[in-house]
């Protein structure tokens, strides 16, 4: 899944559901001292809400809270080598983005082939992305071995002594070997992204001459099996060209997972454009707004390819966050609605063979001699304004 039932869709939802509350219950951008209150009405009663309060009819609640019986409750938190000493206004979300192409989450091999940390301040709104790129070579607890971390997801969930929880190992991984505090994930494949973003009416990207002809050359030679169109749908081939395209779901995952170019295969450049969709969806998202019924459609369509461990009333927590950030007017506006970052840092890593199993040989992104805790102290730097170690 490149990013989830709810990688991508949980950020998603964030998004939506900041737009759909501000369409609900406030006006314009004016939202000091905002309420949100669980305002049970009967379909009869057409009052109108209190200014500054937030109203849930009784129906979207009742369907809200359903998604709570949805979620991944499998996790163990006592085990996830949580780093305590970071703060606690600033919550940090793994999304994950599986390699199965299958509309059913739990078949296929279940690399974490995108992984994104989705940093996002409980006290300003201000939301953060690091990728992290799929041949890192690291530690694995519970495995002697070093190897990549996009096989920590695959472990997990092969592993029954970890209830068969792959986000549970996922971020266990990324906590340990960078110090962190990851204790939510939300994972999707190809199949559930492209219908997310089909559901929204698909995405504007700009985009070279050199990514259009790739994503073209990949659809006509290996039509993916995940394309969620109709049989009579006619795809139409984006042009050679630079500039604004419009994609639909399946063209925009093509450019996710793009990184064959002329200059050879490069995995920096295609975490790059991972970034890039998210902020992009993000935009238009809050750009064009969303009421209660769109809503629930897009979380109906989200609620079959998501497996998250974070109920509805955590998201719509950070939503509120998001509103009260501006974010809607920077989206209007045109201005960037997230800064990025990206492990490992250029200057730190080389590319390495080691050996694989069976005695198979495979290439891997290695730290160079103390380039591991360098990247570390420039993750806390990028998320939390300071280096805070665990111990």
């Amino acid at each position: 899944m490149f990013g989830w039932k709810r990688a991508l869709s949980l950020l998603l939802a964030l998004c939506l559901m900041s737009s759909w509350a501000l369409a609900e219950g406030t006006e314009d951008n004016d939202l000091d001292g905002l309420i949100v209150e669980e305002v049970m009405l009967d379909d009869g009663d057409q009052s109108e809400p209190e200014d500054g309060v937030l109203v849930i009819s009784d129906e979207i609640y009742a369907e809200l809270s359903e998604l709570d019986m949805e979620v991944d409750d499998t996790i163990d938190r006592g085990v996830l080598e949580l780093n305590k000493n970071l703060p606690e206004n600033i919550v940090n979300i793994l999304l994950v983005g599986i390699d199965t192409r299958s509309t059913d989450l739990d078949k296929g091999e279940q690399h974490g082939d995108v992984q994104i940390i989705l940093s996002i301040n409980k006290d300003t709104g201000s939301v953060k992305l690091t990728s992290i790129m799929r041949d890192l070579y690291v530690t694995i607890p519970g495995y002697k071995s070093k190897n990549r971390i996009n096989v920590a997801y695959h472990f997990g969930q092969s592993n029954s002594k970890l209830n068969g929880s792959g986000g549970q190992l996922a971020m266990r991984t990324i906590n340990r070997n960078f110090q962190m505090n990851i204790e939510y994930f939300a994972t999707i494949n190809f199949y559930g992204l492209a219908s997310i973003i089909d559901s929204i009416g698909g995405v504007d990207l700009e985009l070279s001459a050199e990514e259009a002809a790739a994503i073209n050359s990949y659809l006509r030679q290996h039509p993916p099996a995940y394309d969620n169109q109709g049989k009579d749908y006619q795809r139409q081939e984006l042009e050679k060209v630079s500039g604004v395209q419009h994609l639909d779901g399946v063209q925009a995952v093509m450019y996710a997972r793009t990184r064959h170019m002329s200059g050879g295969s490069n995995d920096f450049e295609r975490t790059e454009r991972q970034r890039k969709l998210l902020e992009v969806l993000l935009q238009q998202v809050m750009r064009d707004g969303m009421d209660g019924e769109r809503l629930m459609d897009l979380m109906d369509t989200a609620s079959d390819y998501v497996t998250t461990n974070m109920n509805w009333s955590d998201m719509f927590e950070l939503a509120v966050g998001l509103l009260q950030s501006g974010i809607i007017e920077k989206a209007k506006n045109g201005e960037t609605l997230m800064e990025q970052f990206r492990i490992p840092m250029d200057g730190t890593s080389k590319y390495s063979t080691v050996s694989g199993s069976g005695g198979s040989k495979m290439s891997v992104v290695e730290f160079t001699s103390g380039g591991l805790q360098k990247n570390v102290v420039a993750l806390h730097e990028f998320i939390f304004g300071e280096y805070i170690p665990a111990k």
